[in-house]
């Protein structure tokens, strides 16, 4: 059977292998991360179905994330995350190899065993931190001569309480009870995930900056700066020496 991936290339599928030879499943993480996929995109529910098929499987030894995403939706991380932690508790070896890793997208890398950032030249990770934009388009509207009527309840004064404020340009309620929580959450997850790594001084790294290339291992948002076919042969390699020191 043969499959491709998302660049039109081929590849077989691990799922149909015809051999029982032991392999490294390259699964990708590109684009804007979203929960649910549409007809022409896989969401986070999809790839972490996949994840988690790969790690059931025996002949599946390890796992490679291929990532290229600026991060996306908070929704997406979780059923990624579950699936990760299940293909661990399966043993399976799990690496990130990115060329883009940047918000939600970098929280995903950094819950595998090991990252690879692609390139020195623009390899881009970070931008550990949280944010939410929505368009108000009242005023013009108003212009159009089009009266805006939202009517609620009395019973209901807290209903999207927080999104009125800040349209009325009231920011610090959003920011109090929705942002900050995750903003820390995240930070404290990059502390925990790269451990003994991180170089926590180092300006901006925990509050949403982004950096590129070699400056991506040197403070330890990275560990190597290599290639996909680099990380498919660490996973295979890391796999190996697991099986031995088991079975020893």
């Amino acid at each position: 059977m043969k499959s491709y991936d998302y660049d039109g290339n081929e590849y077989t599928d691990f799922g149909q292998s015809e051999t029982q030879e032991t392999v490294v499943a390259v699964i990708p993480i590109k684009g804007v991360m979203t929960k649910y996929g549409t007809y022409y995109t896989y969401g986070a529910i999809d790839i972490a179905e996949i994840i988690t098929e790969a790690a059931g499987m025996d002949t599946v030894s390890g796992i490679v994330l291929d990532i290229d995403s600026g991060g996306g939706s908070t929704a997406a991380i979780s059923p990624l995350e579950q699936s990760i932690k299940y293909a661990k508790s399966q043993g399976k070896v799990t690496i990130a190899h990115g060329d883009t890793a940047c918000s939600a997208a970098y929280w995903i890398a950094s819950l595998c065993d090991y990252i690879f950032a692609n390139n020195t030249l623009n390899s881009t990770f970070g931008s550990i931190g949280v944010m939410i934009q929505f368009y108000s388009y009242q005023k013009y509207f108003e212009q159009l001569g089009i009266q805006y009527h939202e009517i609620y309840a009395d019973q209901s004064g807290q209903k999207n309480k927080l999104f009125r404020d800040a349209e009325e340009g009231n920011y610090d309620p959003i920011k109090a009870d929705l942002l900050n929580p995750l903003a820390v959450m995240f930070q404290e997850h990059v502390r925990k995930a790269r451990a003994g790594k991180l170089k926590e001084s180092t300006d901006g790294i925990l509050s949403g900056r982004t950096y590129t290339g070699l400056t991506n291992v040197e403070i330890g948002l990275a560990d190597q700066i290599g290639t996909l076919s680099d990380a498919i042969k660490l996973a295979a390699n890391l796999s190996i020496a697991k099986d031995f020191i088991n079975n020893y």
